[in-house]
């Protein structure tokens, strides 16, 4: 007689129950949506991916900030990890623990929600990380303090900068979109009211800088045009991927390879009337 297989692989329920207990998050809406968000996450991460994934999502549940964070970093990471690489998750945790020491904590929620549409339009790590580091520059130059001491109120205008930052970036790239920070934060620091309206696009300055920072072809626009005359001209299917540039620097940007592609200027200037993907 033969003995019983003790090593068969577990069943999908088996295993789907042990992610939620990695989870442990008991929000009835997590369990509405969490088997479709682990089928996504199983079929575009690796194990250590997953297991980054799932410790995120509970510290997003134990933040005490509800379950908004949780669903929004569920069901958008993998689709997020696709564009820019699992890898980049670290930065992006670092970025939420910096936002929940601080008194900005509410705006997490609001920098999750967008993240995605923010890695459409900054589709590479690099890009992200330019990202990053501008949301971390904000809270910090924006968060009041007392005596200059402990930051003790809530930045006015960053969770109106997070909820407009995929419009913002559908006519900037990330250095018009710092110029267009900086512009903001310098001119209201201490006018919480002013400074709501020019990162909410209410303002009529805010929209005249959004204007002067537009320039030039955005690779993100353009990107799958020129994939079609690779593929069908050269038959080359090998990846664009834009790094950021500064539209004031003297060197021209230069495409060059690296192993994750064609590495492509983010944005490509206008010159004599001639339009930057015509260059």
């Amino acid at each position: 007689m033969t003995p019983p297989d003790d090593t068969a692989a577990p069943s999908w329920d088996e295993r789907l129950r042990g992610y939620r207990e990695q989870l442990a998050c008991g929000f009835p809406q997590v369990g509405e949506v969490f088997e479709d968000c682990m089928r996504e996450a199983l079929a575009v991460l690796s194990a250590d991916g997953v297991a980054g994934y799932l410790d995120t999502a509970r510290f997003l549940g134990g933040m005490g900030r509800g379950v908004e964070p949780v669903l929004a970093f569920l069901e958008e990471w993998p689709s997020i990890a696709v564009l820019v690489g699992e890898a980049a998750l670290p930065a992006v945790t670092a970025s939420m623990h910096a936002l929940w020491k601080s008194p900005n904590a509410k705006a997490i929620t609001p920098f999750l929600q967008t993240l995605a549409a923010v890695a459409r339009r900054l589709p590479s790590r690099q890009q992200l990380q330019h990202y990053l580091d501008l949301t971390q520059e904000f809270t910090e130059r924006t968060t009041g303090s007392i005596h200059g001491i402990h930051q003790t109120f809530a930045s006015p205008g960053l969770p109106d900068f997070l909820a407009q930052a995929p419009t913002l970036l559908k006519q900037l790239s990330i250095s018009g979109l710092r110029n267009w920070v900086d512009y903001g934060i310098r001119n209201y620091p201490n006018h919480p009211e002013r400074q709501r309206d020019y990162f909410s696009l209410r303002s009529a300055d805010s929209r005249a800088v959004l204007q002067r920072e537009r320039r030039g072809t955005l690779l993100v626009d353009k990107e799958r045009l020129l994939d079609l005359y690779l593929r069908g001209l050269w038959g080359d299917s090998t990846r664009l991927v834009p790094y950021p540039t500064d539209p004031d620097q003297q060197q021209r940007p230069l495409p060059y390879y690296d192993a994750s592609g064609i590495r492509l200027p983010d944005v490509f200037n206008d010159a004599q009337g001639v339009a930057g993907i015509d260059r």
